[in-house]
């Protein structure tokens, strides 16, 4: 697998085309992307892939899991700037946080956490996943009742899984409606 210098390397080789900056797109009146997809950080779950997105389509942010939860800062950031209309939560089959636990993650992190610090790591809220439908139906729970995201936001929000083996995106119905 490459490291981060080979990455620097293949950087050389790139013909990079300059890219407007977000004042460039506001003044020539760009609405920006209007949706972000949370999914998950896992190198076989690419949303630009399955999706088959173009550049400025869509805004992805990708995470362990996709968990909606941490991807809040940047949901309202991004949503104060471009004004977003929707949220796509997208999780997928076989997803690594469903191989752990809570408690795996945080022993592991306590290996080299110095022990006053393990309170703390005892607070950590890992969200490891035991049923990817279900763990998609509490993201958009969470959205539906956390006061952080905007009501017309939350009424855009859908939750998704793809299928690492067939390719599908199937729709999960929330356990409440917006």
């Amino acid at each position: 697998m490459p490291h981060i210098a080979d990455f620097l390397d293949r950087n050389k080789a790139v013909e990079h085309k300059p890219l407007p900056f977000i004042e460039d797109l506001k003044a020539a009146g760009s609405p920006g992307p209007r949706t972000i997809i949370v999914s998950c950080l896992d190198p076989r779950c690419i949303p630009e892939a399955f999706f088959n997105l173009h550049a400025g389509e869509a805004l992805v942010h990708r995470n362990a899991g996709g968990n909606v939860r941490t991807a809040l800062r940047d949901i309202v950031t991004l949503d104060s700037l471009f004004g977003l209309d929707e949220i796509c939560i997208v999780h997928h089959t076989d997803c690594g946080t469903t191989h752990t636990t809570d408690d795996q993650v945080r022993a592991h992190v306590k290996k080299t956490a110095d022990p006053a610090s393990w309170p703390e790591v005892d607070k950590l809220d890992i969200w490891a996943v035991t049923d990817i439908e279900e763990s998609v139906k509490g993201d958009l729970e969470w959205v539906r009742t956390t006061p952080f995201i905007r009501d017309e936001l939350k009424k855009g929000t859908q939750g998704f899984v793809f299928d690492i083996k067939t390719g599908a995106v199937t729709k999960v119905e929330p356990k409440t409606a917006f």
